[in-house]
């Protein structure tokens, strides 16, 4: 996969992850990211390739390269029953359920990463992206990115004592209302489409947001945001 723009680059640099090559545009600026990015390819024996401005707009997925896109090869080693297995502490789980916007995904991992979380859930069918990678500025080079199929994720969970709660609208409480010590897995639902009874009878508790405008939603990665915060919150 397509790994673009300096920060993302260099934190992937810095995760140790397997990049093949770096592509810089001809007469970049050198600045200090720049040359921390190169230093450490060479180190590792990556090769950087300079080449025009034109060849990385073509080859950039996002429009916004700044001058740089390395080759990162596609992982997916994480799994949930390994991660649960292998804790040893209280385990702090996001599952987006789903989302048309990749930019959200990219904003929630970066926030997920920000407040320690261990592990981000995607369903199955949507896969880490160059614009996820892009957005989360490159939070998603420093947490496990798991698939999984919802259903799966909450009997892996409830199972192993992680508790299991839903951010929604018509949520039971408000959010700073409920318990979210220990280990838990909060999921998140699309843009235009909550979470179903079915989904939600199998949850421990179901959170909502305060809202007092006319908007009766929030932004999906905003939403997540607030009630991961929460959860640092009463965890510190």
């Amino acid at each position: 996969m397509l790994i673009e723009g300096r920060n993302p680059i260099l934190e992937s640099l810095v995760a140790k992850k397997d990049i093949s090559e770096i592509l810089v545009k001809k007469g970049i600026v050198p600045d200090e990211k720049v040359e921390r990015i190169i230093g450490m390819a060479k180190k590792r024996g990556i090769r950087v390739k300079y080449v025009d401005k034109k060849f990385l707009d073509r080859k950039s997925n996002t429009g916004i390269h700044q001058g740089m896109i390395a080759y990162r090869a596609n992982e997916s080693k994480a799994n949930l029953k390994d991660l649960i297995a292998n804790a040893n502490h209280d385990l702090f789980i996001i599952y987006v359920r789903e989302a048309q916007n990749e930019y959200n995904i990219g904003s929630i991992m970066r926030t997920a990463e920000a407040v320690g979380a261990d592990a981000v859930i995607l369903p199955p069918k949507i896969k880490l992206s160059t614009l996820m990678v892009r957005s989360a500025m490159g939070a998603s080079e420093h947490i496990n990115i798991i698939n999984e199929s919802l259903f799966n994720a909450i009997k892996l969970c409830s199972k192993n004592a992680v508790k299991t709660v839903g951010i929604e609208v018509t949520g039971d409480k408000y959010y700073f209302e409920a318990d979210l010590t220990g280990s838990v897995m909060m999921i998140i639902g699309g843009e235009d489409r909550s979470l179903s009874d079915t989904i939600t009878s199998k949850l421990d508790e179901v959170v909502k947001i305060p809202l007092k405008g006319k908007v009766n939603s929030l932004n999906m990665s905003i939403a997540a945001s607030v009630v991961m915060y929460e959860k640092l919150k009463q965890s510190l």
